[in-house]
């Protein structure tokens, strides 16, 4: 039985969990220097984890979708939408001194989060579906696939992250350390 045998599908899928495994541990890994807290990239990857799941569920009205888009949308959807958890944790960040709660905090880092995401994602949900034209069948998988993960990413950074950090705000705090970054300012 040699390896040429098998279908291309058969030899795609472990090399694509690897990837996606590997994409997973470069993002924490990268999080866990910039950012000061060691819980927020757990948060922020389940957050994502979320809108991953929510978008390949969604891919049943498509019908059959190629493996190579199966590959590549979990990678390139954890790259294009991580910045946006980051964006409205550093909003939440500068509302809190502001509020008493953090209810409030986080309610107003929302607002402020949503005008500029929504402006982000719309360029990008566009980028996605300009790939909808391509004579290859796989840009109109690509293209809507990965414009329904911005537009999911946005809904659960909107939706699902605020409730995760409110939940997790102690351990946050708690396991705050200096960040490892250098600072630019003067």
């Amino acid at each position: 039985f040699a390896l040429s045998q098998l279908p291309l599908r058969a030899v795609a899928y472990p090399f694509v969990l690897c990837a996606a495994a590997g994409a997973v541990l470069l993002a924490l890994v990268a999080m866990m220097v910039t950012l000061e807290s060691t819980v927020l990239p757990f948060i922020f990857l389940a957050s994502i984890g979320f809108a991953v799941i929510y978008n390949f569920g969604s891919n049943i009205f498509l019908g059959e979708i190629s493996y190579i888009t199966k590959a590549i949308a979990a990678v390139l959807q954890l790259g294009v939408t991580m910045d946006y958890s980051i964006f409205l944790y550093h909003r939440y960040e500068e509302e809190r001194p502001n509020y008493d709660d953090e209810r409030d905090a986080m309610a107003q880092a929302v607002v402020a989060a949503f005008r500029s995401l929504s402006s982000s994602s719309l360029t990008t949900v566009a980028g996605f579906l300009a790939l909808c034209v391509m004579r290859l069948t796989l840009g109109r998988d690509i293209g809507i696939v990965m414009a329904k993960g911005v537009v999911l990413g946005v809904a659960t950074v909107i939706l699902v992250l605020p409730s995760l950090v409110l939940i997790f705000d102690k351990q946050i705090t708690k396991h705050k350390h200096k960040s490892l970054m250098p600072s630019f300012d003067k």
